[in-house]
């Protein structure tokens, strides 16, 4: 089933590597590698992202690799998401609508044994797409009439994470976990000056290439306490080691020539410490607080290392199920709700931004009531040092579909 597991990843990713290429829109993904991805999936995406305390048989939680042990032994689970996103961009009274739309993570999680489990999965890690210009003139020789030009900027590209994780419960309480990671990707930085009214200037563009790939490990640990029959709290920890990446960085020149050269910087991603805290009552209401740092002021982008900012992140989740078995539908659909709020590496003189929204969530069970989709939108908005910077508000739609089955039994036959 290993084997079955493996073949169907690979067939998806394939399907989700290229949808990370795709444009964000969003002005602020220019800066370091992109807009950064966390590897939220089902049930912690409508908790605001609360993640370190939180283990089920029914979810894949790449976030704290602990949880991996939290599995039925007789089924395999498999979780793909998609999501959707509007963003609105004001600046100086002007506005700006987009949308765009991406395959955000396909993952698997399958038992080896009793309390031991192994997960591995896809995601994207960052984003990176914008593209803007504007019109300037020279003043004519001679007398001549000014000339125009027009300077564009863009960027395409991405990186993707590939993980493959395991977990073991010991002594009925304690989990340990750890996750192998394979980030990899390639971002394009592209600019271009243009003369259109004039044959005396030569135009000139500028494509600069950064091939980036890294391994590196996150470990985990969740506690379980159990408070009374139907109480428990559950304590999460992870930690993952800071790490170079090995790079290639290109550059080519075009004017009347073509001009390709290479050059040699470090380049990097930070340690990161996260701890959750999650309580339970009756297997139907969590609630959930996560807290996590990265320490991005500490590590190379172009090998300075005061270029990013260190950052923190603070979430709140709960989840609630009106019963275990019920008479009517929506008494067995699992209601959710999160709060957020982040600081983002993009380091400007006068701050850094930040992020703050609210989540709003469903899962959907399927006829076996293990399988599910799961629904969640999430309102939210960049909050900059001042109000001359690009105001921007986003509105975002995630489908998730976890497919939990018994795949492990044995067929009977008369």
């Amino acid at each position: 089933m290993l084997l079955k597991g493996l073949l169907t990843l690979s067939a998806l990713a394939v399907a989700l590597i290229a949808p990370a290429q795709t444009n964000t829109y969003s002005p602020y993904s220019r800066y370091g590698y992109g807009l950064l991805h966390e590897p939220l999936m089902g049930q912690s995406v409508g908790m605001g992202g609360v993640s370190y305390g939180l283990r089920s048989k029914n979810h894949i939680n790449p976030m704290n690799p602990a949880s991996y042990s939290a599995i039925d032994s007789m089924t395999f689970l498999m979780d793909v998401s998609f999501s959707a996103e509007a963003a609105t961009l004001r600046e100086n009274g002007v506005r700006e609508g987009n949308m765009g739309y991406h395959l955000e993570h396909v993952a698997v999680k399958i038992p080896l044994a009793r309390h031991w489990g192994l997960a591995l999965g896809l995601y994207e890690y960052s984003r990176l797409g914008y593209a803007y210009s504007r019109v300037g003139s020279l003043p004519g020789m001679s007398g001549e009439d000014p000339v125009s030009y027009l300077e564009s900027y863009s960027a395409n590209g991405g990186l993707n994470n590939l993980f493959i994780g395991t977990s073991v419960q010991l002594f009925n309480h304690l989990s340990l976990g750890v996750n192998w990671n394979y980030k990899f990707g390639t971002l394009n930085y592209i600019q271009s000056v243009t003369y259109p009214s004039s044959s005396l200037y030569a135009g000139m563009a500028v494509n600069d290439q950064l091939a980036l790939s890294q391994s590196n490990f996150d470990f985990g640990m969740q506690l379980r306490l159990p408070v009374s029959r139907k109480q428990e709290v559950i304590l999460g920890a992870t930690y993952t080691l800071d790490k170079l990446f090995r790079s290639e960085v290109s550059s080519v020149r075009v004017s009347r020539d073509t001009l390709t050269t290479e050059s040699n910087y470090d380049f990097g991603t930070p340690s990161r410490l996260g701890v959750g805290l999650s309580y339970i009552y009756d297997n139907r209401l969590t609630l959930a607080l996560d807290y996590e740092q990265q320490g991005w002021s500490e590590v190379p982008f172009y090998s300075r290392r005061d270029t990013l900012s260190s950052t923190r992140r603070l979430a709140l989740g709960l989840e609630y199920l009106p019963a275990r078995v019920g008479e009517h539908y929506f008494q067995v659909v699992k209601y959710r709700l999160g709060l957020h709020y982040s600081e983002s590496y993009i380091n400007f003189a006068d701050g850094n931004l930040k992020d703050v929204g609210l989540s709003l969530g469903v899962g959907l069970p399927l006829k076996s009531q293990r399988s599910a989709v799961n629904l969640a939108f999430e309102a939210g908005k960049t909050l900059t040092p001042s109000r001359t910077y690009i105001q921007e508000n986003y509105y975002k739609l995630s489908v998730s579909v976890s497919f939990n089955e018994t795949w492990f039994m044995k067929r009977k036959f008369n």
